[in-house]
């Protein structure tokens, strides 16, 4: 039985790519002497600030690059957009008794703050975010501190996202993924036709 839907948060409940683009590239000419192009950027927003470190060439730590990101992203923050979807398919969810997380490897302190000002925060019981695990996505560990945080197991959810990285870790944790504009276990094009994924009888996937 379907007791819990886990969330992606950039580019499922809003979009904050343009803001990302500019915050990365100044990361670039901090770290390493250059901004990271948007074609540098493209192909890997989302995979997490270890991953930027690797990928980008940047001379810092995962850490100290998500403190450069946290004392930065704010002025770029306007440019978020926020999915006019979101909210209502999260309290029907909320509605129906079904509990509600954010997985996203975005650290606290950023997720909160895009959270608060998408005004999505109280539709969640669980935030979880890469500075709470190990590994950020495509590992579990997102996946499955959410889980545990909600008090359900991995066949009693299912995740929503939008990249590989979602799928990966969705995967890897053993819960159903259905893909926003992405081939998974499920596919929809749009957030509000997920209600029609969950009128399916648990033996037909």
């Amino acid at each position: 039985m379907l007791r819990a839907v886990l969330f992606d948060m950039d580019g499922v409940l809003l979009k904050s790519e343009e803001a990302w683009a500019h915050v990365v590239a100044a990361a670039g000419e901090h770290f390493r002497g250059r901004a990271v192009s948007r074609e540098e950027f493209q192909p890997t927003f989302g995979q997490g600030t270890e991953a930027d470190v690797r990928v980008f060439g940047l001379r810092c730590t995962p850490a100290e690059l998500d403190r450069f990101y946290v004392e930065h992203f704010p002025r770029y923050a306007q440019s978020v957009w926020v999915n006019p979807e979101a909210r209502p398919l999260l309290e029907t969810l909320g509605a129906r008794g079904l509990r509600r997380a954010v997985v996203t490897n975005t650290v606290s302190p950023l997720a909160a703050t895009l959270l608060e000002a998408a005004r999505l925060t109280d539709c969640f019981e669980s935030v979880a975010c890469a500075d709470l695990v190990a590994r950020s996505k495509p590992a579990p560990d997102l996946v499955l501190y959410a889980l545990e945080k909600l008090g359900v197991a991995a066949g009693e959810a299912l995740m929503v996202g939008d990249s590989r990285y979602d799928r990966g870790a969705a995967g890897a944790a053993g819960v159903r993924f259905v893909g926003l504009g992405l081939d998974g276990d499920a596919r929809i094009e749009r957030l509000s036709e997920l209600m029609a994924q969950l009128t399916v009888p648990a033996g037909a996937y």
